[in-house]
């Protein structure tokens, strides 16, 4: 076996020296980022200026797609000016609970900048945990600009830009919804039979 840990030598020796003899990356260039910075899209991909082009492959993407906050990412590299372009698609911040913060697809986004929270949906509640039905509410009324979202164990209120609604769940309001669509201005509350006006 010991001939076959040499070749693992040779071949790793070999690597590193053909890496050398490649061009270095003179500079990079991030684009589509809104939410991280160039600096920490181009940490999560392990790389900086002046690093041999051929260490960025496919293991590179493998490291951006490991942080929430990227959902794919495309890398390519130009040869004659020595120059890598990344360029991200960003998870969208939702919503929060002031502790979490949740995307249009529900992943969790750690770390996210202050800056960001008050533009984000409100979520409260008390109960069992209705996060999934609280997410699913607010993308079905995005149109309607959310606001403010608490739950309970009998259901949701969801403060909209002009509308108030009560529904006990989202499909309640799925099956309501020409009511929801013929009342939007006024404080709404679902039933499965139909819906009530309060102006008050």
């Amino acid at each position: 076996m010991r001939w076959l840990a040499y070749i693992v030598i040779l071949l790793v020796i070999t690597v590193l020296l053909g890496s050398r003899l490649y061009p270095e990356a003179r500079s990079l260039e991030v684009s589509g980022n809104k939410f991280l910075t160039d600096t920490e899209v181009l940490k999560l991909a392990g790389l900086k200026q002046g690093q041999p082009l051929l260490w960025v492959n496919p293991w590179t993407l493998r490291k951006l797609a490991k942080s929430p906050w990227i959902s794919r990412a495309h890398i390519l590299r130009d040869w004659p000016e020595r120059k890598i372009y990344i360029e991200v698609w960003e998870r969208q911040p939702l919503a929060t609970d002031g502790t979490n913060v949740w995307a249009k697809d529900g992943t969790i986004l750690a770390n996210t900048h202050a800056q960001v929270l008050p533009d984000l949906v409100q979520v409260t509640g008390w109960g069992e945990s209705r996060i999934d039905e609280s997410l699913d509410l607010i993308r079905l009324l995005a149109e309607y600009e959310p606001k403010v979202l608490s739950y309970t164990p009998e259901g949701f209120e969801i403060q909209l830009a002009r509308t108030v609604v009560l529904t006990p769940s989202v499909q309640d309001l799925k099956n309501q919804w020409s009511g929801f669509l013929g009342h939007t201005g006024n404080r709404i509350s679902v039933y499965a039979w139909g819906v009530s006006i309060d102006n008050e």
